[in-house]
């Protein structure tokens, strides 16, 4: 897999590092895009690939559209990090899984930071969402 422009390979490797596995492994098992959210607006860029597996219509989408298939578990704690990012200039990760359907998950990985005055800044970030789904046999328990 080629890298993409708009996310670099040290970028690559820091998030390789925070899911656990080396970077090569990392290349080929998750789409890697960057994301931006715009404070003013309310509105969140995904990247093309993003986008469809957090199945929104659009690459342009707002945060309800954004979490809809994460994992019920980890909903409290995403909203949170991103609450955050939205009200001071920090610097967040999470993890949680995109339930596609019943029985089924996709590990989602993020990082980001903002620059706010708490009104009007920015949330840029970047997403690394397995390429597959995983089955599973029992609820999961929350990844983070």
């Amino acid at each position: 897999m080629a890298l993409k422009a708009t996310t670099s390979s040290l970028h690559l490797a820091s998030m390789a590092e925070i899911v656990g596995i080396d970077s090569r492994t990392f290349e080929t098992a998750f789409v890697c895009e960057d994301w931006s959210a715009e404070l003013a607006t309310g509105l969140l860029t995904l990247g093309p690939e993003t986008a469809v597996l957090h199945g929104t219509a659009r690459m342009s989408c707002g945060i309800m559209d954004l979490i809809r298939l994460y994992d019920p578990a980890d909903l409290t704690k995403v909203l949170q990090a991103l609450e955050d990012a939205a009200t001071m200039s920090t610097t967040f990760t999470f993890a949680t899984s995109i339930r596609p359907a019943p029985n089924l998950y996709r590990p989602v990985f993020c990082s980001g930071q903002s620059e706010t005055d708490g009104v009007n800044g920015a949330i840029r970030g970047t997403f690394a969402i397995a390429r597959l789904c995983f089955a599973m046999s029992a609820k999961p328990e929350a990844l983070n």
